[in-house]
């Protein structure tokens, strides 16, 4: 006999995670806590007697499954005590989580970095680290300390010497956390071997299983096992509302960031949406083809330029040089707009591609291991 369990909600998100703890919020829930120890009990004491007969339909949360922390061994009880803030797994279970090192890909991105812990990216700058490519009405091309720029916006004379002469950014891992969220939530991959999965619009699907979500998610993991405190989003904006993605992350920015003042870097983890679906940027380290990250910087308009963004190209420019470095080619070009893309809220924001749509989820989960990799560089306790 198999039994089969199963609670619907509305208004059902994991909010955030962090080293410890998934937290879940809960709104407009069926309150059922008169029954909680009573099904608790029978539930527990049938999974003791015959686990692998207990299967958990779930509910509306599969659109947000956290494809890195989720273990089939652990069943979800779909927060039977119907709590506002109720934790989904103990604090033990996410440390043994953590401590799932990779695979062998990811140990072999690990292994590329090892050796490069204490190397700094502003050094020894001369003038000539500062090129001028080519420059017309529609774009500048800049090379700067190796760091391929190409700058669309009308600010042609960002002050990048600046930048070079200054120090290196460093944060703490006591005490800088880290978030992650995703404007472009459905954007999703090629289907490969390990992953296939059926698209709600033309590489889009609303299964966090397969989309933005998965990647913050595996990335958050990264940073989590460095020891880096990591608040990831696993909010959607874009469902059913493209257009208005920007506003819908821009307010769960804000809020997290009210809600945590740790926060020290922000990150909104997009995929090139490039017209061309079969498009696929990649590089290739011991054998593993990897998802071509980009940067993609807003500056702000004219005459109203973002407060951070000189802030915000700095820690660009230093996560780039040092991965010329270290895993040279991972990063395309980078690109500065006229825009902000919500990097005018807090210093030390950006917004990364990851890959495009011909890419697979596999080179794309492998990139955010070299991209916390050069992260957990910057941190230095």
């Amino acid at each position: 006999m198999k039994i089969a369990v199963t609670f619907f909600r509305k208004d059902r998100k994991i909010q955030k995670i962090r080293k410890n703890y998934i937290h879940i919020s809960n709104s407009n829930s069926i309150n059922i806590k008169k029954y909680e120890i009573l099904i608790i009990l029978f539930i527990t004491i049938f999974m003791v007697l015959n686990s692998e007969n207990l299967i958990y339909l779930g509910s509306n949360l599969v659109q947000v499954k956290n494809i890195d922390i989720s273990n089939e061994n652990i069943i979800s009880l779909n927060s039977l005590a119907n709590a506002d803030n109720y934790i989904f797994k103990e604090k033990e279970e996410i440390e043994k989580v953590q401590k799932d090192i990779g695979t062998q890909e990811e140990l072999a991105m690990d292994q590329m970095a090892e050796e490069y812990k204490d190397i700094t990216a502003f050094n020894d700058i001369s003038a000539e680290d500062i090129q001028i490519i080519a420059e017309n009405e529609s774009y500048q091309k800049l090379n700067i300390c190796g760091v391929d720029i190409t700058n669309y916006s009308t600010n042609r004379s960002i002050d990048f010497e600046a930048i070079l002469n200054s120090e290196d950014k460093f944060f703490s891992k006591s005490i800088d956390e880290i978030l992650l969220y995703t404007t472009h939530t459905s954007e999703s991959y090629a289907n490969s071997e390990n992953y296939v999965f059926d698209y709600t619009s033309p590489r889009r699907t609303t299964d966090g299983q397969y989309n933005m979500l998965a990647v913050s998610s595996k990335f958050a993991s990264n940073l989590n096992n460095k020891g880096i405190n990591t608040i990831c989003s696993l909010t959607p904006h874009d469902y059913g509302e493209y257009n208005s993605a920007y506003t819908n992350s821009r307010q769960t920015f804000e809020s997290l960031i009210a809600q945590n003042p740790n926060i020290a870097i922000a990150i909104d983890v997009h995929r090139d949406a490039i017209e061309d679906l079969e498009f696929a940027p990649k590089v290739e380290f011991k054998g593993y083809k990897v998802a071509s990250l980009m940067l993609v910087m807003g500056i702000g308009y004219d005459g109203e330029y973002n407060p951070y963004y000189m802030e915000n190209l700095k820690l660009a420019l230093q996560i780039q040089i040092l991965a010329n470095q270290i895993y040279p080619g991972l990063f395309r070009p980078m690109i500065i707009r006229n825009s902000v893309y919500n990097q005018d809220i807090k210093s030390n924001s950006f917004l990364v591609e990851v890959g495009a749509s011909g890419n697979t989820l596999d080179e794309a989960i492998l990139a955010t291991r070299c991209l916390s990799n050069l992260l957990n560089i910057l941190y230095k306790d």
